[in-house]
């Protein structure tokens, strides 16, 4: 299932089920000299393959760029190869396309930004309610309703590397359910599956991985928690959701 078709999403919609969040590259401090570009990031980062538009001064040959190569900065502010030789002064530039989902442990450990909510008998704050899932209640009858994923299809927790991520040494996704709203790592019987995920994992911009979900485990709410390892992102995004496994995933 492709990601802008996923109804559950954990993190990349920002504090809603949808769209999709998206940031814009933006760049200031801009020039160029051979095929050498210096830019300052002001928002977003920049990725090999992007396409960077140059607000102003008076390229030599156009304004028009493509990066071929990050040389300094890794994606934040630094220099980078670009496919054109030429000469530009100082100026502005947007990069493009747009970085996809949400940025993911700039400061901190942290949990996902969406907490899923399965339907009743407990209310609660948490977006989006999916009320086709069976409840706990409904887990406790004596012929329990289907568990999700009728068909015996596994489901789990998607996350799609939409940035790639500098600085941090790994996280861990832990997955944590509840019958209360908020849903705690800190209670070790919440975490129902978990996987880490190291820096070089997470540098690989499109990278799809997978955690599966031991369906009767979870209760009413779901979320995960990101537990950082060493220093803070300084940059990174992600798409999350929960779907069924496809085959094409890490």
């Amino acid at each position: 299932m492709p990601y802008s078709d996923a109804l559950a999403y954990f993190h990349g919609t920002g504090s809603s089920s949808g769209p999709i969040t998206t940031t814009t590259n933006a760049l200031t401090g801009v020039s160029q000299s051979g095929t050498t570009l210096t830019y300052t990031v002001s928002t977003g980062q920049v990725r090999v393959g992007q396409v960077v538009i140059l607000a102003g001064g008076s390229p030599t040959v156009t304004n028009t760029v493509t990066v071929m190569a990050i040389l300094t900065g890794g994606g934040l502010s630094g220099t980078a190869t670009v496919n054109i030789s030429q000469t530009v002064t100082s100026t502005t530039a947007t990069v493009y396309p747009a970085i996809q989902g949400d940025a993911l442990c700039a400061s901190a450990s942290q949990y996902s930004n969406l907490e899923l909510d399965f339907g009743a008998p407990n209310t609660g704050s948490a977006y989006p309610w999916i009320p086709a899932f069976p409840s706990a209640n409904e887990k406790g009858y004596t012929s329990p309703a289907e568990f999700p994923g009728s068909g015996g299809t596994e489901f789990g927790v998607h996350i799609i590397v939409t940035a790639p991520f500098l600085a941090l040494t790994s996280i861990n996704f832990q997955v944590v359910t509840s019958a209360a709203t908020n849903a705690l790592y800190s209670v070790a019987a919440n975490i129902i599956a978990q996987r880490s995920l190291t820096l070089a994992q997470l540098q690989v911009e499109g990278a799809h991985y997978y955690i599966p979900v031991l369906q009767q485990n979870v209760l009413e709410f779901l979320r995960w928690y990101a537990a950082l390892t060493g220093s803070a992102a300084t940059a990174g995004n992600i798409i999350s959701y929960w779907g069924p496994r496809t085959g094409r995933e890490q």
